[in-house]
């Protein structure tokens, strides 16, 4: 091949590269077009204008990184600039009406802000912007720390949660309690509301016979109220007696031998199921009040019956224990996932606003250990403290345990109750 003909080749496939340049331009412009027109929200942003709530926020955040940094930080000459800069656009200025960031009461002015143009609030919403991620980077050291922290306690409940579901397996649940089967809780129940209604009626004839309005039965006269006529010969027929109705002392004391008899047969059915301690304390005592016949009876059954109802509610409940002293275990378990949801709570919020200091893992980690040990024993001194009218007893296993879930959610106030129970019982010495 000659040169002339190698430079009319080389020229031709230049050419060529050419024309399928200039078809994948004019392809990629048609492209653009088409999502220019149809996708508009894609290529052309819409300037973001910050309404007074988020020029709160931001600053907010601004002065709780500031706090935190402060004395703790080797950058304090930037810090203070940073301070002068805040306190420059909170200054008013003689060429504005209003300062950059207009203050009311500590807090920014929604009303003075939102008055300012969109341009001049944009431009301060970036200087905002820029100063918080600058002391977002000078705290990144903290942070990481608390991101650290985060995901220790979300392994942690992970695993807690992971460990409660494979202890409540039911072949687990059926070697630590027995579960009574349907059949014995309604019987229980339908034989202790029958007890109940015969306690009723019993109740209203004891006040019956108090009150003196027991009605006494006598002969009944004649049809004009005058006693029965003579015969033709002058014999005056005997009238047949009326019945005689028992006694009120009579039929009391039948009610008294129909209920023993039915209480007999209700506690021996009773006997078959795992009752809590209160419960079986209140059946004693209903047992010897019936065989005395003391009207307190009345009182008892029906603190016995909201136990007993309680208690069965709990039993035929499958997904917790409720027996001694698995019941306890129970509620140290769920303390301790409500405090380490509400310690992911905690930190989270701390990490959203940019501050976190290492120093208060140590009060997480007593937190954690102290929860299962200490919701307990706040159960335990419930009813002896009397500062609330909750009574564990008298409640179902759920209600305890959503109780014991906000006690570990919230474990530094449960450990104000704590010291509350402990000056109530031991009060600080009188001078």
């Amino acid at each position: 091949m000659s040169v002339g003909e190698g430079k009319n080749a080389m020229a031709g496939d230049a050419a060529g590269v050419r024309r399928v340049g200039f078809s994948g331009l004019r392809a990629i412009q048609a492209i653009e077009r088409w999502c220019t027109m149809v996708l508009p929200f894609g290529t052309t942003p819409v300037p973001y204008t910050p309404d007074g709530q988020a020029a709160v926020q931001i600053l907010g955040k601004i002065e709780a990184m500031l706090t935190q940094l402060d004395g703790t930080s080797t950058h304090t000459v930037r810090l203070g600039q940073i301070r002068g800069i805040l306190t420059g656009m909170k200054a008013a200025k003689p060429d504005k009406t209003t300062a950059d960031l207009p203050m009311k009461d500590g807090a920014v002015d929604r009303a003075g802000w939102d008055a300012k143009p969109e341009v001049e609030r944009r431009a301060i919403w970036e200087a905002l912007s820029a100063i918080h991620d600058e002391l977002r980077f000078l705290n990144a050291a903290p942070l990481v720390s608390g991101k650290r922290y985060f995901v220790l306690f979300f392994i942690l409940l992970l695993l807690v949660v992971l460990a409660y579901v494979c202890s409540h397996r039911e072949a687990a649940r059926t070697q630590i309690q027995p579960v009574p089967s349907s059949q014995q809780i309604v019987e229980a129940l339908g034989q202790a509301r029958f007890v109940e209604l015969k306690l009723v009626s019993l109740k209203e004839k004891q006040n019956r016979k108090l009150s003196g309005n027991a009605a006494t039965a006598a002969p009944p006269l004649g049809s004009q109220g005058q006693p029965p006529k003579s015969d033709a010969k002058g014999v005056q027929p005997i009238a047949p007696l009326p019945p005689q109705p028992s006694s009120p002392e009579q039929d009391l004391a039948d009610d008294w031998r129909a209920i023993e008899s039915k209480w007999e047969i209700f506690k021996q059915g009773l006997y078959k199921i795992p009752l809590s301690y209160e419960t079986m304390r209140l059946l004693g005592m209903v047992s010897a009040e019936l065989q005395a016949r003391d009207t307190t009876l009345f009182v008892t059954y029906q603190n016995f019956l909201k136990h007993l109802q309680t208690d069965l509610e709990s039993l035929s409940t499958t997904y917790f224990w409720n027996t001694h002293p698995w019941r306890w275990l129970e509620l140290s378990l769920w303390a301790t996932m409500g405090c380490l949801v509400g310690l992911l709570f905690y930190i989270a919020g701390l990490l959203g606003m940019g501050v976190f200091r290492p120093e208060e893992g140590t009060m997480f980690m007593a937190e954690l250990l102290m929860a299962p040990i200490v919701v307990p024993v706040i159960f335990f001194l419930f009813t002896l403290s009397g500062i609330a009218e909750f009574i564990p007893s008298q409640s179902s296993t759920t209600m305890n345990i959503g109780v014991a879930f906000i006690f570990g959610f919230a474990i530094r106030r449960t450990i104000g109750i704590l010291d509350i129970i402990k000056k109530r019982l031991f009060p600080d010495p009188t001078p």
